[in-house]
This record gives C-alpha cells, structure tokens and sequence, in this order.
C-alpha cells in the first residue's frame, strides 16, 4: 500500500499500472489515498496497451499528476425498443 506522492518521488515521468485500495468520492470524482503499484510503465504506447488491459479498478497514470481524482461516470446501458 502506497500513497501517490510516494509513488511520483519513487518514479517520476513514468506511468504506473495500479489498483485502488482506498479513496473518498467527492462531487463525483474519486479521490485516491491508497494504491497497490501493479507495473511500472517507460512509456505511452506501452501505458496505452496496459491501459486496455486494466481489470476493474485498475488505472493507468502518469506519476506527472499531483493527484489522483479520477471522474465516476454511471453505466445507463442501451435499451432495445420490442
């Protein structure tokens, strides 16, 4: 378990693959406490390829952010008219 800053001093400009273990939802954005680094990522074709392999509650980010608030977006699905 690790909090953000720790992981933007550990590695800075690179992305990381990471799980959320703790955040708080404010205004429907979920601010991240604590992380479990999954991988450590060189660069943006790579993120990108890891990005589309994410589980739920896996994120990609670049440790150039100072936070981690990452936006709650509802799934409403599609509907079919009989």
């Amino acid at each position: 378990m690790m909090k953000w800053a720790e992981v933007r001093e550990l590695y800075p400009n690179k992305f990381i693959k990471f799980e959320v273990l703790d955040y708080n939802t404010i205004d429907n954005k979920r601010h991240v406490n604590d992380i479990a680094i999954i991988k450590v990522i060189n660069d943006g074709k790579e993120a990108m390829k890891e990005f589309s392999l994410c589980k739920e509650g896996q994120f990609v980010y670049s440790t150039k952010n100072e936070q981690i608030a990452i936006e709650v977006v509802k799934y409403i699905g599609i509907r079919r008219s009989s």
